[in-house]
C-alpha cells in the first residue's frame, strides 16, 4: 500500500536527482547485483570446466536487484547502488525502541548491507542503504547520500 508508494517515490525521485547531478547516462533504475551476462558466462564457464568424474552443481540465477545504481556518485568512474526501504518505526515490535536505532544499526540498514554489500563489493561497485521511517525520518546512510547528492547539485547548478 501507502509503504510500497512511498518506496517508489524515493527512489524516482533519487535516481532524478541524481541524473540532474550528474548525467542521465549515469543513472540505472532497478539494477541487478550481477549483470545477467556475467551469470551465463559464470555458468558457461563452470560448465566447461565439468568433468565426468565431477559434474557441475547447477547454478542458480541471482536477481537480485537495487533500487538505483549511479556511476560516479561517491567516487569517479566507480558504480554505487542504492536500495530503498520505508519502514514503520511504530509498529508494534519497534515501539519501545528508539526510532533513529531502528533505521540505523538494529534492523533496517544492517539487513540492507547484509543482502547487497558483498555482491557490491566483489564487482567492485559501492552499496548504500536508503533506510526511511514512513513519516519521513533518514537513516544515517541516506542523510550522507542525500547530502553528497545536494553537495553535486549545488555545484553543478553555481
Amino acid at each position: 500500500g501507502l509503504r510500497n508508494i512511498r518506496h517508489d517515490e524515493l527512489g524516482r525521485t533519487f535516481a532524478t536527482l541524481a541524473k540532474d547531478a550528474l548525467s542521465k547516462a549515469y543513472v540505472r533504475r532497478e539494477p541487478r547485483t550481477i549483470p545477467s551476462g556475467e551469470q551465463r558466462q559464470d555458468r558457461n564457464s563452470n560448465a566447461a570446466g565439468a568433468t565426468a568424474t565431477s559434474p557441475s552443481t547447477p547454478r542458480h540465477e541471482d536477481r537480485t536487484r537495487g533500487d538505483v545504481s549511479v556511476y560516479g556518485f561517491w567516487s569517479p568512474g566507480t558504480d554505487c547502488m542504492f536500495d530503498v526501504r520505508v519502514t514503520d518505526t511504530s509498529a508494534k515490535s519497534y515501539r519501545k525502541k528508539d526510532p533513529r536505532k531502528v533505521l540505523e544499526t538494529e534492523t533496517q540498514e544492517k539487513e540492507k548491507k547484509d543482502k547487497y554489500l558483498r555482491k557490491c563489493l566483489e564487482r567492485r561497485k559501492h552499496f548504500t542503504p536508503l533506510v526511511f521511517s514512513v513519516d519521513g525520518m533518514a537513516g544515517r546512510e541516506a542523510k550522507k547520500a542525500m547530502k553528497h547528492l545536494a553537495s553535486m547539485l549545488a555545484e553543478k547548478w553555481e
